[in-house]
């Protein structure tokens, strides 16, 4: 038997230039949640160290009713861990909110970065100068640029020990 397969093209679901038009900012009400009402597996390690999510039984946020009308079904099969309390569910809430502020800002960081590094190849493609100029070269230019605009004052090293 042959088990070759003709190889196929991958496709894409979005195309790279798409990806990153924007940054991901969730619209969640509760981030302990994040709108489902099972607590997320890395904040339920937060509070109960041995938590296996594929063993043990799914946390109910208690910060939003989320858990009680969308899993109340499951409390009477015994899969329903009802431990985590509105103060802890709130303070796990706090945390992602404020997990998530850092993510975004990080990316923002990034994407700001490129941005930056993009511009600055642009432009020197754009330059007539095929290389940066050295600190005597940029000291110069901001003498001619301040002599052009007049604001430039020139300080003669003569009056300067004079004035000593």
């Amino acid at each position: 038997m042959d088990f070759e397969f003709e190889q196929l093209p991958s496709w894409t679901v979005r195309p790279e230039e798409e990806q990153e038009k924007e940054i991901f900012q969730p619209q969640w009400n509760c981030f302990c949640c994040r709108d489902t009402g099972k607590v997320q597996p890395e904040l339920v390690r937060r509070v109960i160290k041995s938590y296996n999510y594929d063993k043990d039984r799914i946390p109910m946020c208690q910060n939003c009713n989320e858990g009680q009308t969308r899993w109340a079904h499951l409390n009477e099969l015994g899969v329903i861990d009802q431990r985590l309390t509105f103060q802890i569910c709130k303070k796990l809430d706090l945390m992602s909110r404020e997990d998530w502020k850092q993510t975004v800002s990080a990316w923002f960081e990034m994407a700001r970065l490129r941005v930056s590094k993009e511009t600055s190849e642009i432009a020197q493609e754009h330059n007539l100068r095929r290389r940066d100029r050295i600190s005597e070269e940029f000291i110069l230019a901001k003498e001619k640029h301040g002599k052009a605009r007049g604001d430039w004052e020139v300080v003669k090293e003569d009056e300067e020990e004079v004035q000593e």
